[in-house]
């Protein structure tokens, strides 16, 4: 899948029974909630955090089938993008059970897995580093213009 992995969200049981509340104007989405109008994908980019290799030297931790910074993304509205905040704003450790908290998780996810499998068998990685501060949440976008990459070959919302 070219350096990526795809992140279906179910809303499970709950929702099949009715038990989710509605949607809220809350800043962020809850995790799991379902999605009002059509979603569209928007990736973080994995900017940065770099990975060690067994001589003590580092590297950036980037998508090698690819040859570029490593994109894990999501399907979301307009809306749920707007309730992201500002971009500068939003690095940090997100609160529990908001889209950002979801950003964060597939993105410590997907860099935890290009370090795995870095030609260059690194020993360490700075992946817990960004997933704690929050560091790489700043950088969400809407596959669009430049960004219009970031999803895997197939990726679809709906």
């Amino acid at each position: 899948m070219g350096g990526f992995h795809l992140y279906l969200r179910a809303v499970g049981v709950a929702a099949a029974v009715g038990l989710l509340a509605p949607s809220c104007s809350c800043s962020d989405r809850i995790v799991g909630e379902t999605p009002q109008g059509d979603g569209e994908p928007a990736c973080v980019w994995l900017i940065a955090p770099r990975g060690t290799r067994p001589n003590g030297s580092t590297k950036p931790i980037i998508d090698h089938d690819n040859q570029r910074t490593g994109a894990a993304c999501l399907c979301i509205t307009q809306e749920d993008y707007d309730g992201l905040g500002d971009r500068l704003e939003r690095v940090g450790a997100p609160e529990s059970g908001t889209l950002l908290e979801e950003f964060n998780e597939i993105a410590y996810d997907e860099c935890k897995r290009l370090s795995s499998i870095d030609p260059d068998d690194l020993v360490d990685d700075e992946c817990l580093d960004y997933y704690e501060a929050g560091e790489w949440l700043k950088d969400i976008y809407f596959a669009r213009g430049n960004w219009d990459h970031g999803p895997p070959p197939g990726f679809t919302c709906y």
